[in-house]
């Protein structure tokens, strides 16, 4: 017997011994909910827009960079060796300006993209367990982790416009 098989037959037992004990499943698609949330885009515009100052210095650095360089390949024939030497200095020292403030910048992001999406996902919970209990739903289940479920099943619809409502 192969893996898969093995897998897919330990699976299906334990949906059918759940099935058994539960009077009622449903699944949802955590991915497709928050894609299509208001809330989502709402936090994707405020990190923008938080962003925004910080990245245009860093957009407007690496333009810098990259026009020093194009000027030293250009130019360095014509340079004198202290001018070539001035702007290889110049140009590394925007170098790690850039480095130093970039690697800090995504770190912030990040963190500030796990804030948000924390949020979110609390708003998701509170809407899923809102709908089971409504719906007397004993459990629910991700759907990306159920190999076939029918549209019936299905509540991610029901959450997401319970959570639009919100907006």
């Amino acid at each position: 017997m192969t893996l898969v098989k093995k897998i897919l037959g330990a699976t299906a037992g334990i949906l059918f011994s759940v099935s058994v004990f539960a009077e009622s499943i449903a699944v949802i698609d955590v991915q497709k909910i928050v894609a299509q949330l208001p809330q989502t885009q709402a936090m994707m515009q405020t990190l923008n827009e938080e962003f925004a100052g910080p990245r245009e210095e860093l957009t407007k650095l690496q333009s810098d960079i990259k026009f020093s360089i194009e000027k030293f390949q250009r130019e360095s024939m014509t340079m004198s060796q202290e001018e070539q030497e001035a702007l290889k200095v110049k140009i590394e020292g925007m170098q790690k300006e850039f480095q130093s403030r970039a690697q800090p910048l995504d770190q912030q992001l990040k963190q500030r993209q796990t804030e948000e999406r924390n949020k979110i996902l609390a708003l998701v919970k509170e809407a899923v367990d809102a709908v089971a209990a409504e719906e007397k739903i004993d459990i629910v289940l991700q759907a990306q982790s159920i190999v076939f479920v029918t549209p019936e099943k299905d509540i991610s619809d029901k959450v997401t416009a319970r959570i639009s409502k919100l907006n």
